[in-house]
């Protein structure tokens, strides 16, 4: 019995080991959302300090530029989902931006949270392994 016992005991652990790291993945992906809000931010307070006919670079893809010069140095076009873009104001951006960040950052909060609860649980089944392989012993 005290074999049977063990085994879903170790077994637990280990599908908490792997939840674990699931949630791990998850924050550090979560993370790097947070970096790239943060950037695209701190990009539109530069944005707005350029005057129109400057010289910028645009990405057309992950590494690549073009030159262009700046038209509207005041509103931007904004995809808000479903291939649907509109029109918005810098600081009206920059404003669904912070609320996506501190969307985020809940979220991050909870996955922590859980992360925490996992962590606890896995130290508590650790000690009940090595107490059952104690009594064996």
């Amino acid at each position: 019995m005290e074999k049977e016992k063990l085994e879903q005991k170790y077994m637990e652990f280990q599908l908490l080991s792997q939840q674990m790291k699931q949630l791990q993945n998850q924050t550090q992906l979560l993370e790097n959302q947070l970096i790239e809000f943060v950037l695209l931010i701190q990009s539109l307070d530069e944005l707005k300090k350029l005057k129109n006919g400057d010289e910028i670079l645009v990405p057309v893809a992950n590494g690549i530029f073009a030159k262009a010069k700046l038209e509207d140095n005041e509103e931007l076009i904004v995809n808000i989902g479903s291939d649907v873009a509109v029109k918005k104001k810098i600081p009206d951006t920059k404003k669904l931006m912070e609320e996506q960040v501190d969307e985020l950052k809940k979220l991050q909060k909870q996955m922590l949270n859980e992360l925490q609860r996992l962590s606890t649980k896995a130290i508590s089944l650790e000690k009940e392994i090595n107490g059952v392989i104690s009594e064996k012993s």
